[in-house]
């Protein structure tokens, strides 16, 4: 499968009304993703165009409604992860950053190799240097990868089992070039054992009846002492997934006006003009229906901040609940009818 990352809004804004910002994935099946591209090249030709590219936020509706009938033909999945910086206080993601920052280095013990000490610790240094910016995005950008990871998993190995043979990360670079920053480095490299830490915790779900068998080659096949009392794998449970070799494997960051990283936009982009007010229902009504449907809401709302309210008490809980309709089911027909 092919993952492409884009963002939209600025990450700014606290306290100051509808300050939305996100981040999408599109996943494209690999199987489907020649066809899908033929296909939006056909549309493409009629959008327009800035500086060689497709951007979302200059499509009417009727453009973007255009795009939803060839994605859920191609059987792709949206997710997307949003903040409100305009519910929050400076001070409280002041705390959760803190928060964040102690987590990374609380599990350490003299145990550990000293390399891996001083490693984690220079991570730890880099995120509290970091503006506020970028560490909001951080937090958005962990939790939707685990999300994509989780959801992707579940939906095709259901239905193409053969795409869990491969994630292809594609991250549209925010740089002059195809060279990540400095940023860009640090949430790479620290995903991975923060989430493999958080699946230890939490793990993502899976289905007994699903078809894993291409997933294989990411499962540790022998688990080091380290691993060990880092995951505490149960001994009659399945073994862990080397999260390490499914984000680095193939992970790339482009500036080139990729179908994939358009699409993710135009789509990312058209979720944000909705809540926000800018963009009618005909053009994002269709979305709900490459997203997977869950609860409470398909639209992942983070709050760094205790004081945020309800999803129900906003302006925009409309349009949220809205998202929840005619949305994708995460079994097929056939698995819905099984005794459980």
């Amino acid at each position: 499968m092919h993952i492409f990352i884009d963002e939209t809004g600025t990450f700014t804004g606290v306290g100051q009304p509808l300050s939305i910002s996100m981040i999408g994935a599109l996943i494209v099946p690999d199987a489907r993703r020649r066809s899908l591209e033929r296909e939006y090249g056909k549309i493409r030709r009629h959008l327009p165009i800035e500086k060689g590219e497709v951007k979302g936020k200059n499509l009417a509706e009727k453009d973007i409604a255009r795009l939803l009938p060839i994605l859920r033909h191609h059987d792709v999945l949206f997710e997307v992860a949003a903040i409100d910086l305009g519910l929050h206080t400076e001070e409280g993601i002041r705390r959760n950053q803190g928060r964040r920052a102690e987590s990374m280095t609380a599990n350490l013990s003299p145990e550990h190799h000293p390399s891996l000490v001083d490693a984690v610790w220079t991570a730890r240094r880099a995120l509290e240097s970091y503006s506020l910016q970028l560490n909001i995005q951080s937090a958005i950008i962990f939790e939707l990868v685990r999300t994509v990871i989780e959801h992707g998993t579940l939906y095709y190995c259901q239905r193409r089992p053969k795409e869990l043979a491969n994630f292809h990360w594609i991250v549209d670079a925010k740089g002059d070039n195809s060279v990540p920053t400095h940023w860009e480095q640090w949430w790479t490299t620290f995903i991975k054992p923060a989430l493999q830490t958080k699946f230890a915790h939490e793990p993502i779900g899976s289905l007994r009846i699903g078809d894993y068998s291409h997933m294989k080659r990411f499962v540790f096949d022998e688990i080091s002492d380290f691993h060990q009392r880092v995951l505490k794998p149960k001994p009659d449970g399945p073994k862990p997934m080397n999260l390490g070799l499914v984000l680095s494997e193939s992970l790339r960051f482009s500036t080139d006006p990729e179908p994939g990283l358009e699409l993710v936009d135009i789509l990312t982009n058209a979720t944000r003009r909705a809540l926000r007010g800018n963009l009618q229902s005909g053009g994002w009504g269709e979305i709900p229906t490459i997203i997977i449907n869950r609860k409470p809401q398909n639209i992942q709302l983070l709050s760094l901040d205790d004081a945020v309210p309800e999803s129900a008490l906003l302006p925009y809980a409309s349009v949220v609940k809205a998202f929840g309709t005619g949305s994708k089911s995460m079994l097929t027909a056939a698995n819905r009818k099984r005794d459980w």
